[in-house]
């Protein structure tokens, strides 16, 4: 410090010392308003001063001692080093006064300097006391020689061991730290080159110890000359009041990190509630800067009710040192604020909390439990059991609950749930439903719940699980529907679905789903079955007879009947009409005795239903054609039982009816042939698989005067298929309509064909028409139109009829065959004696001709009756005047016997088969010597 500087810091000191505000402590210089502008305040930036007299105010010359830096000392810090200052001041006092006193009496005797110097070794010793009180050692370095003195005090903060000195600068610089030592030799380099003065806290090493931090001042010290001579300094321990300051830094660090990372809005407001302080979150929820709000009032931007209920509760907050809450709408912000304040000394701490969404909640809440308390449908909550084995209990119920059960909300509040329920099998159902709730967050079922009085009623029941976390539940809520009316209403509909209306036996439906079961119960159980078909015969005579209402009477009793007859265990159902199944199970193991015992029970059906029905006071014999057929676990398909059952049923039929037959599997390979049969012919219609052959008829003298048509099946993989493998299933499929209508079309368009031919212009055409073809409503129309398309003459076409026309609807078949004969056709009786034919029928029939049967004309010279019915049925043609052909000729002798009878054409391989159409042309244009061809 140069003498300028000397002198600005004494002056300092000085105003220091005098000015009676200060009382000689100035904390911070730059801080105070006169002091702030001082040289060496601008300078030499010193900051702290403290001015300690040393001797008494009343002398002339007075004297201080004075502490000088550059940091701030707040009256903490002062506090914390005072007493030691104190001490040195005391100790500083004594020196100068045995300074003053050895100055007095500097030309006292020997003695007395020996005295003197005694008193400064005590001095010494005193002040080395005080250095040590106030952790503070002195040092000084001669510039000449290099060597370093030292108080024990210095010694004693750089760790050195008693009688170890520090000999030279080097030795200084190294008991520093590496980091600091560059710049500790740097600043005392200067210091003895420019007396440039230093103050720096930094740290030594200590043996044995870790670094310490000291606080090393250096000055330098001129001769009277100016010249430097030595620099003298001071070293003070002060790492506690460092670490203080670190731990301090952390601490304030830890708070300003802490205070920023609130999710809350955190604010300070002084004791006049201005915002001291606000965190990041703070001022995103009031929507202002730190910079808009610091000193402001926190209810400023805020209407007048609600800042004055701010300042109410938060000045009770101040005066009463005690925390306050409330909760209120901002309207400026559009936000319910939670507002929560503690005090300190300073003022408040306030936390502010948006419960916005929490105050929606809850409105919503209390309009969720006005609602569910209103609800039409029940609501039980249950609070789940602590442990495993702690069943739930009931904690709320609705009113609609009350309503519903009668039972009243106190009455059920703490009971398990299960009290409402029946035993069995609702109890199992909320089992089920629990471990159901296990694997998902609801489940839903239906269950028979108790009223109050006893009664039960439906619920359909929801339940949805409240979960603290993914493993825990708390609560059971569940909501229920009483639907008791819907499930008498599916009852109902189940019964109707099920069960026939007229005799209340299971119908169709159920009998196929208790079937199916009875399959997968005796693949189990190995037990056999038996199936029975009942079919009542002629019922629809009785329908047609006495009427429906008499038919649904007998129905009922037969219903009864076949109930009485079978174990309850066994399956009477009605499939519907007449028709009646009776399924039967667990007959056996042992295959033999289940088909005897289902023969006994066969037998007693067939017998029971025998027996005379009474309805409206009549007697009535109703018989039934039954088929039977069993079953075991190794069939599968309950239609294919049911399909075998009715296929022994129409056997039975075929026997005569009023019996019973059992299935045998010959019947179904027939029926399955049929249906390849069925199903490949219509592949041969729709791809036109179909030919037509046509077989030469003569008269007497051999002159061909016309053919029959015959259809053949020109089948890809079996070749020609002839008509008795195929007509008979093709009426039963219904094909015969389209088959025997293109029949009929060709032949049509054949004629108009030969009609311009001079060796077949004459010819005509029969063709076989089945009673199914004869019978659809628009047959005689297909036939007219044909006609009129071909444009043929009407009488060169011959149909030839079936006698099975004959059996039934009498008056119909004569009307047709009327209409057919008015267009001008020509009708032909086919196959005349093996049928329905009664001379009273055959004489009221249109018909030109009749037909003799083959099978008469086989064995014509061979068998008596044969001939006697051939001369019978030419001699009945010949008085009705009705032409006579014979099919089926073979032989001259036949030929012969016929003709010698009266028969007018023959037709058969005596002649020539059935030809296709351009092998007959050839043979029409070429003859045999036995035939010739009608001009």
């Amino acid at each position: 410090m140069s003498a300028d500087q000397q002198a600005d810091a004494a002056a300092l000191c000085e105003r220091v010392a005098a000015d009676t505000d200060l009382n000689g402590y100035l904390p911070d210089a730059a801080e105070h308003p006169v002091f702030r502008a001082d040289p060496l305040v601008s300078a030499l930036q010193v900051r702290f001063c403290l001015v300690l007299p040393l001797v008494s105010s009343g002398e002339r010359n007075p004297a201080w001692l004075a502490l000088l830096d550059a940091a701030p000392r707040g009256p903490d810090e002062l506090a914390a080093f005072m007493p030691g200052l104190e001490a040195l001041l005391a100790h500083a006092r004594q020196l100068q006064d045995l300074v003053r006193q050895h100055q007095r009496l500097a030309h006292l005797t020997q003695g007395r300097e020996e005295r003197l110097g005694k008193a400064l070794h005590e001095s010494e010793s005193r002040l080395n006391l005080t250095e040590h009180t106030a952790g503070v050692g002195s040092w000084s370095v001669n510039i000449g020689t290099g060597q370093i003195q030292h108080s024990e005090e210095y010694g004693s903060i750089l760790g050195l061991k008693p009688g170890e000195s520090v000999p030279d600068l080097a030795a200084m610089v190294r008991r520093y730290t590496p980091e600091w030592r560059t710049g500790i030799r740097q600043r005392l380099e200067r210091c003895a080159q420019t007396g440039e003065a230093f103050d720096e806290e930094i740290q030594v090493q200590v043996p044995g110890l870790s670094p310490k931090w000291v606080r090393t001042v250096g000055n330098a010290v001129r001769d009277a000359s100016g010249n430097i001579v030595r620099i003298q300094g001071a070293v003070q321990d002060i790492s506690v009041q460092k670490h203080a300051q670190q731990e301090t830094l952390r601490l304030a660090m830890r708070l300003t990190t802490t205070l920023a990372s609130i999710t809350e809005a955190f604010v300070t407001l002084d004791r006049q509630c201005c915002f001291t302080y606000l965190n990041q979150e703070s001022e995103r929820l009031l929507q202002k800067t730190t910079a808009e709000l610091l000193g402001q009032e926190v209810w400023q931007d805020f209407n007048p009710d609600l800042a004055q209920r701010l300042r109410e509760q938060l000045g009770v907050a101040i005066r009463s040192n005690r925390r306050v809450e409330l909760e209120d709408f901002f309207p400026s912000l559009g936000k319910w604020l939670e507002v929560r304040a503690y005090p300190f000394a300073e003022g408040l701490a306030v936390y502010f909390r948006d419960v916005t969404e929490r105050r929606r909640a809850q409105e919503q809440l209390m309009l969720l439990e006005t609602s569910v308390a209103r609800l039409n449908d029940i609501v039980v909550i249950a609070e789940a059991g602590a442990g495993p084995g702690d069943e739930a209990r009931i904690v709320f119920v609705n009113d609609a609950f009350e309503k519903h059960t009668g039972y009243r909300g106190d009455e059920v509040l703490g009971q398990p749930p299960r009290f409402l329920l029946e035993r069995d099998p609702s109890t199992a159902k909320l089992l089920e439903m629990v471990n159901r709730l296990k694997e998902s967050p609801q489940a839903r079922t239906e269950l028979m719940v108790h009223r109050k009085t006893g009664e039960s009623f439906w619920v359909e029941l929801e339940v949805v699980s409240v979960q603290a976390s993914a493993e825990v539940v708390t609560h059971w809520v569940a909501v229920g529907r009483d639907i008791t009316q819907r499930k008498n209403a599916e009852d109902m509909i189940r019964h109707l679905a099920f069960y026939d209306p007229l005799t209340d036996l299971p119908n169709r439906q159920l009998l196929l789903d208790r079937l199916q079961k009875a399959l997968s119960q005796s693949t189990r159980t190995g037990q056999h079955g038996a199936l029975m078909f009942i079919d009542l015969d002629n019922f629809k005579i009785l329908n047609d007879t006495l009427g429906h209402h008499v038919g649904d009477q007998l129905l009922r009793q037969v219903a009864q009947r076949l109930t009485n007859s079978v174990r309850k265990t066994d399956t009477v159902a009605r499939l519907g009409g007449d028709e009646f199944v009776v399924m039967v199970d667990d007959l056996s193991t042992d295959a033999e005795t289940a088909a005897s015992k289902s023969r006994i029970l066969s037998e007693k059906v067939l017998n029971v239903l025998r027996e005379p029905f009474q309805i409206v006071g009549h007697q009535h014999f109703a018989t039934p054609s039954i088929g039977v057929t069993a079953f075991s676990g190794k069939h599968s398909d309950v239609s294919e039982l049911l399909k075998q059952a009715d296929l022994a049923m129409y056997q039975a039929k075929g026997m005569g009816r009023n019996t019973l037959c059992y299935f045998d599997p010959d019947m179904q390979a027939t029926v399955s042939a049929n249906a390849a049969v069925g199903a490949a012919l219509r592949v041969g219609l729709r791809e036109k698989q179909f030919v037509v052959h046509y077989q030469p008829q003569v008269d007497r003298l051999g002159v061909i005067t016309g053919v029959e048509a015959l259809v053949r099946w020109q089948h890809p993989e079996k070749g020609l298929i002839w008509p008795a493998d195929f007509i008979p299933v093709a009426e039963d499929t219904g094909l015969i309509l389209p088959l025997g209508m293109w029949v009929l079309e060709t032949a049509c368009e054949q004629l108009a064909s030969w009609a311009n031919g001079e060796q077949t212009a004459n010819l005509s055409i029969a063709v076989n028409v089945s009673v199914y073809q004869f019978r659809h409503p628009n047959f005689v129309d297909m036939v007219m139109a044909a006609i009129q398309r071909t444009g043929i003459g009407p009488h060169k076409l011959k149909l030839e009829l079936t006698e099975s026309l004959l059996a039934d609807r009498m008056e119909i078949t004569i009307q047709k065959m009327g209409m057919l004969k008015d267009l001008g056709v020509t009708l032909s009786l086919d196959d005349f004696g093996v049928g329905y034919s009664s001379l009273s029928c055959l004489k009221r029939l249109p018909l030109d001709q009749l037909k003799i049967d083959k099978g008469f004309v086989a064995d014509v010279l061979t068998d008596p009756n044969d001939a006697a019915i051939s001369r019978a049925i030419i001699a009945l043609a010949q008085s009705l005047s009705l032409q006579v052909v014979a099919e089926g000729v073979e032989t001259h002798e036949q030929l012969n016997f016929l003709a010698e009878q009266g028969c007018d054409q023959f037709q058969g391989h005596l002649f020539a088969p059935a030809l296709p159409i351009q092998t007959l042309e050839a043979f029409l244009r070429n003859p045999s010597h036995a035939t010739t061809v009608a001009a």
